[in-house]
């Protein structure tokens, strides 16, 4: 049996070390350089919404084929990126809702169930949103109400509403069962948080304001029927 000799043994030994500590310090760089950009470089989030087109707008509802159902109002918020970096993953989520009582006071509504809300045209719970970009983001939904009961997951009978009196439906991400995403006329304030995969979270309040009363023109029912703003 030939046995090397020891000091190539030894060469070898420090050869093979020294390739793993290049990978180790090679490895170590690179995630230093990624953290340290991460500190110069990454997203930053701005909402807002300007109560109106193309904000919020006025959709048909249609069943699967296609027929019309009944006239929408949809209430959306802008997501921008104004930050550096793309934003992975960004999503956004609807923490607390208020309601106003008739003494001016807030009070929690703790049948409201917290989650995500959905992006526009998407329905989905993620998106991407380059450097300079914005995406539309769905807060909720009203529906004529003389034609909420033809439409599915609409009517709330617990509510006790009249044919005339406007619901909003909030476009969370999975609809309960009991239906406790739609309230009836009021005003109220949401807590939502935009965040993503690369960015902190950003919190703002929504303030809705929803008399109840449905007007046919998009214009009106934007301006008299309906209110939605960032703070």
């Amino acid at each position: 049996m030939n046995i090397p000799p020891l000091c190539s043994i030894e060469w070898g030994t420090v050869a093979d070390w020294g390739v793993a500590v290049g990978t180790l310090v090679v490895a170590a760089v690179a995630i230093a350089q990624e953290t340290i950009r991460g500190w110069f470089y990454h997203p930053e989030f701005k909402v807002s919404c300007t109560g109106g087109p193309p904000d919020c707008v006025a959709v048909p509802v249609t069943d699967l084929d296609g027929l019309f159902l009944g006239d929408s109002i949809y209430l959306r918020i802008l997501v921008e990126n104004t930050g550096s970096a793309t934003a992975q993953t960004a999503e956004v989520y609807a923490k607390e809702l208020r309601v106003q009582l008739e003494n001016g006071n807030w009070d929690i509504v703790s049948t409201f169930p917290p989650m995500n809300l959905t992006w526009a045209n998407l329905g989905v719970t993620y998106n991407r949103i380059l450097p300079g970009m914005a995406k539309h983001c769905d807060v909720g939904h009203i529906v004529d109400p003389a034609r909420r009961r033809d439409m599915d997951n609409e009517d709330v009978p617990e509510l006790r509403l009249s044919s005339t009196e406007a619901t909003l439906a909030f476009e969370l991400i999975a609809r309960p069962n009991n239906k406790t995403h739609i309230v009836g006329p009021g005003k109220y304030e949401l807590d939502i948080q935009v965040a993503a995969e690369n960015a902190r979270p950003i919190t703002r309040t929504l303030t809705i304001s929803l008399p109840g009363t449905w007007y046919a023109d998009e214009n009106r029912m934007l301006r008299d029927g309906v209110g939605l703003s960032v703070t």
